[in-house]
């Protein structure tokens, strides 16, 4: 028998914890050399991670020489940064790591075919690098407050000049590369696409262009899908101007056609039904410009450099930009994830909310009818075409009489900017012209803008220049002053202080409207633009509901799952029927219910109208999947009758499908599942709150989703049933058991 005894346990932490501590440095080292080495090489390609940045290592090592280069001109650009103490910024297609790397590639290209000692060849590429850093950084601080990238101008501007200091050079450079005639079968263009995609690294072998495109592929299928766009729309063009007899050798060149595809497709502006044409039409400007750089200007070398794709991205962003939001394509202000991704949060967003554009809560109680509304045939056209006049429905003046006295609240919040009272109020039928808006207050908005309020009552206005307002304060009272011949409302929101200045577009939020004419008004919006004749009231909340949505406690919940016929795989609860799901309080106020590493997350948002499913994990459980499509929005205004819609944050497909779905998800008329939700049941349990039911009807359901959930909600536990009916059976949640964490 072994009579050994062991070390005690705290000598044994002492001696695990070095290991501990060294794997972890280890593993910071290794991250870091893979940011220096993936992020400067990844970046050339629009490609947001470093470990995919590799692969374009590896398509340089199909020449190791070059790839001694590239590190020659990467420890250069780190040198530059160190020396300058600047952070380098990759941005869009290239930093100063990027150019610099780049610049001494192209030198080391040069330069291998003339037998010079490599030695020099090395302090050449530096030299050559260091001048493209300095370059590169110089035009990072000119563009600092433009909205053009810097790009590969700094790699261009050098490799330009050494092309012209020695052609010889550059000539015999050349005919080390292999012979690329134009293809003329299908095996042929393929062939000639991959060796396009490692050109810009002077490695035109198919290989190494796979290398490329796969990791093209693994960071964003669309922005492949976009620079695939560009290159055939550059090649057609390519191939018109060789028909046309002009001399013009662009196979080389032509991953420049990808690359503008790529950038001004996806990823410099989202993706999206127009953005394919627009990406190919960005490939055929890029050979358009390699042509002019070629023939025209006689720069046969420089023409292979990616000047002609950033010349056609500077060109597009400047084009794209002119009409501002209604531009055809929208712009990416976050082009550091994968467009997909990124389209998919802004398009969720606008699906559910509209243009990013201020929200004002309808100024005025009870119930109301757009008298006038955008692009009115009355006044409200041209540069005041955006703007809501408010009168008493028929309905509601037949009881109480018009509008006239009731009491003005301030839409959004701001700081009063101007006031103007004293002006008598008309007698019906009558208009005064000499003051078209009559006592008005405008508001300078937290939002953006400012928002104007007219007609008002003559000796009303409460508020001065410099007060601070906030949504629902009272301004004053609807008259009938200025421009106005029946007591009524003008609001519009414009984009400088002074009264009469130009409108701009804006949205009503938190209102019910009548699902047909006569009948309540019991369909809620949580934002959207009245059309002339709409009847509406503001949405005030119901107090027992309100304290219910925003009383669910943090603490464990357990559910129990019951599945009656066939269920879609995707949403099977698996064998062990148990779900448990921590909820919990973050620190921005959100409600969040984690199921775990496994299971996904779901957040909830409490918004000042409504408690709504703000994100979902990708690959998140059934139950929380389901509560994201069930329980999408739930206002605090709901009564028993209460109909609104929303649109499911949840995003198409699952598993291994989901970054295929994805990717044709931008190109279809209708991405997002459209939920239609009616309160069933509102029941009061006193002073804990209510307990409600609401069923969710998908508007196109899935062939593989559910079409009908039915939620209920509890006070303080929160979620307490989930029922989702498929086409072939029905899937049941139950919350079995519910621990309160304590309170704090």
């Amino acid at each position: 028998m072994n009579t050994a005894q062991s070390p005690p346990i705290a000598v044994r932490a002492e001696a695990a914890a070095p290991t501990g501590a060294t794997l972890r440095a280890l593993r910071a080292s290794v991250r870091g050399w893979v940011e220096a080495f993936g992020q400067a090489l990844g970046s050339v390609f629009f490609i947001g991670r470093p470990w995919l940045g590799l692969l374009l290592w590896g398509a340089l090592l199909s020449s190791p020489a070059l790839a001694l280069f590239a590190l020659c001109g990467l420890l250069s650009g780190v040198l530059v940064q160190w020396v300058l103490r600047i952070q380098d910024a990759p941005g869009l297609g290239g930093g100063i790591k990027a150019n610099a790397l780049l610049t001494a590639v192209v030198s080391g290209w040069m330069s291998s075919p003339t037998g010079m000692p490599w030695a020099q060849q090395l302090v050449l590429a530096a030299a050559a690098a260091i001048a493209a850093a300095l370059v590169t950084a110089a035009l990072m601080r000119m563009l600092a407050r433009s909205f053009l990238p810097v790009l590969l101008w700094g790699y261009c501007l050098v490799a330009a000049m050494l092309f012209s200091v020695c052609p010889d050079c550059t000539v015999r450079a050349a005919y080390t590369l292999p012979v690329w005639p134009v293809p003329t079968d299908a095996q042929g263009w393929l062939g000639s696409f991959l060796r396009s995609m490692a050109s810009l690294m002077y490695s035109p072998h198919a290989v190494a262009g796979v290398l490329v495109c796969i990791a093209v592929v693994m960071w964003s299928r669309a922005m492949f899908l976009a620079g695939l766009a560009g290159w055939i729309g550059g090649v057609v063009l390519s191939l018109g101007f060789q028909r046309l007899g002009l001399s013009f050798v662009w196979l080389p060149l032509s991953y420049n056609y990808f690359i503008a595809g790529m950038a001004l497709g996806a990823v410099i502006f989202l993706p999206g039904r127009l953005s394919l044409p627009v990406a190919a039409v960005a490939g055929a400007l890029t050979a358009f410009f390699g042509l002019v750089l070629q023939y025209v200007l006689g720069w046969s070398a420089a023409s292979y450099l990616p000047m002609s794709s950033a010349l056609a991205i500077w060109v597009g962003m400047g084009a794209l930009t002119l009409a501002g939001e209604r531009a055809i394509v929208e712009r990416n202000a976050t082009p550091g994830e994968p467009p997909e991704q990124r389209w998919w949060k802004e398009a969720c967003w606008h699906a559910r909310y509209g243009r990013t554009v201020p929200l004002f809560a309808v100024p005025v109680a009870g119930e109301l009818q757009i008298a006038q509304g955008f692009d009115g045939r009355t006044s409200h056209m041209g540069m005041y075409r955006h703007a809501l006049d408010f009168q008493r429905s028929p309905a509601a003046e037949a009881v109480a009489g018009s509008i006239w006295g009731a009491a003005v609240t301030a839409p959004a919040p701001g700081m009063v900017e101007r006031v103007h009272d004293g002006v008598a109020d008309n007698p019906l039928g009558v208009c005064n012209y000499a003051e078209k808006w009559g006592n008005h207050v405008v508001i300078r908005l937290d939002a953006g803008g400012w928002a104007m309020l007219a007609h008002l009552q003559l000796g009303t206005v409460a508020v001065v220049p410099g007060a601070r307002v906030e949504t629902g304060s009272y301004l004053g009272r609807v008259g009938n002053s200025g421009r106005s011949p029946v007591p009524h409302l003008h609001l519009h929101l414009q984009g400088s202080p002074e009264p009469g200045a130009a409108t701009r577009p804006f949205r009503l939020a938190n209102y019910f409207t009548a699902e047909a004419p006569g009948s309540a008004l019991t369909r809620w919006h949580a934002s959207a633009v009245p059309p002339e004749g709409e009847i509406l009231a503001q949405a005030q909340a119901n107090p027992a509901v309100y304290g219910t949505l925003v009383g669910m406690a943090p603490g464990t919940a357990v559910w129990t799952s019951e599945v009656e016929g066939d269920i879609p795989r995707a949403f099977h609860p698996g064998p062990a029927r148990m779900q448990q799901l921590q909820v919990r309080i973050d620190s921005l106020g959100e409600q969040v219910l984690d199921a775990g590493p496994q299971g996904g997350r779901l957040v909830l948002g409490l918004d000042p109208d409504a408690l709504r499913v703000m994100a979902l994990d990708d690959a998140s459980a059934p139950l929380l999947r389901l509560l994201a499509m069930g329980a999408v929005s739930i206002p605090y205004a709901v009564r028993v009758g209460t109909q609104w819609s929303d649109v499911a944050p949840v995003v198409p497909g699952g598993g291994w499908w989901r970054p295929w779905s994805l990717l044709l998800a931008p190109y279809r008329p209708h991405p997002f599942p459209v939920v239609n939700c009616t309160c069933a049941v509102v029941v009061d349990t006193g002073v804990s709150g209510s307990t409600l039911a609401w069923v969710s009807t998908l508007q196109t359901p899935d062939a593989s989703g559910p079409h009908r959930l039915t939620c209920r909600f509890a006070p303080l536990r929160g979620f307490v049933k989930l029922q989702a009916e498929f086409a072939t059976g029905v899937l049941t949640f139950r919350l079995l058991s519910f621990d309160p964490a304590p309170p704090g």
